[in-house]
């Protein structure tokens, strides 16, 4: 059987807005149908269930409550010892490193650097006629890698 049309009148009936015909259709229809029944019983769950929602107590305080708290004075925290010293010791740390990286740039000279030295004095040994007579110094290296 079809019931789409009473599914329609079942919304009326439940808004109270089925006229007396429709309803009493309906309710002959309801009698032979138990899917309809169903249908019924679920709609007026449905319209139980949003007409409770809305009657929920409202407190009238909420709004005081709500400008009391936007105009009260924020009190302003005092940082704590460990949080000043966690600063203190960030704040040395860097000076630390800004420190050492400071004395490595003073030291760095082209002709010093890590390993150069060496090469140049590998250089010398190997580049003369093996009796180590070059007396001179290398100007510059390219290597490759």
């Amino acid at each position: 059987m079809d019931c789409t049309k009473f599914h329609e009148l079942i919304s009326l009936y439940v808004d109270e807005e089925a006229s007396s015909v429709q309803g009493q259709a309906l309710e002959k229809h309801l009698e032979s149908c138990t899917g309809c029944k169903a249908y019924l019983a679920n709609q007026i769950k449905l319209k139980n269930m949003i007409n409770e929602s809305y009657n929920k107590v409202v407190d009238i305080d909420l709004s005081a409550k709500i400008m009391n708290n936007i105009s009260a004075p924020k009190l302003v925290s005092k940082p704590s010892k460990v949080k000043k010293l966690s600063v203190y010791v960030a704040a040395v740390a860097a000076a630390c490193v800004i420190t050492i990286a400071a004395l490595m740039s003073l030291h760095v000279d082209n002709n010093t650097v890590a390993g150069n030295q060496k090469l140049e004095e590998y250089i010398i040994e190997h580049v003369g006629t093996g009796n180590g007579d070059f007396n001179g110094q290398v100007e510059a290296v390219n290597i490759e890698k």
